[in-house]
């Protein structure tokens, strides 16, 4: 894909937002911030896009707060293009759940708090008891 410079620059600071549902206990969701070896970077100012979101992650964080098991990331794919082809997002802003490292569920929906605390807990349940089931079986 050939670029203008402008929306070349652009693309490389777009931000995809990444939910990771870790297996280990956490005493409360944060906003983490990770790196290519261990998963994503930092958030770049410049991406409208992204900037639009306003404090929509650390809100997330902070309302994830307690919920054990649970950890909010995010990957800036102009700075971790590995880690994004390895994920393939190629949209930004994208959000996705992972359980045990494989990914379970793509977000579609609404932009706001709410809906993502849902879709999380909701998603990490589901994957929950699925392990649990294997285990079982």
């Amino acid at each position: 894909m050939d670029l203008a410079p402008g929306r070349r620059a652009r693309l490389l600071v777009a931000l995809a937002l990444v939910v990771l549902v870790a297996l280990a206990a956490r005493s409360g969701a944060e906003v983490i911030t990770l790196t290519e070896e261990t998963f994503s970077d930092k958030i770049k100012e410049k991406d409208t896009v992204c900037k639009n979101l306003g404090t929509l992650w650390e809100d997330l964080g902070k309302v994830m707060e307690g919920a054990d098991e649970i950890e909010i990331g995010q990957v800036d794919c102009g700075v971790s293009k590995p880690v994004c082809s390895k994920v393939d997002i190629h949209s930004y802003p994208t959000f996705k759940v992972f359980y045990e490292g494989e990914e379970v569920a793509k977000y579609k929906g609404p932009r706001n708090v709410e809906s993502l605390k849902n879709f999380v807990s909701d998603e990490a349940e589901k994957a929950g008891e699925a392990k649990l089931q294997d285990i079982n079986a």
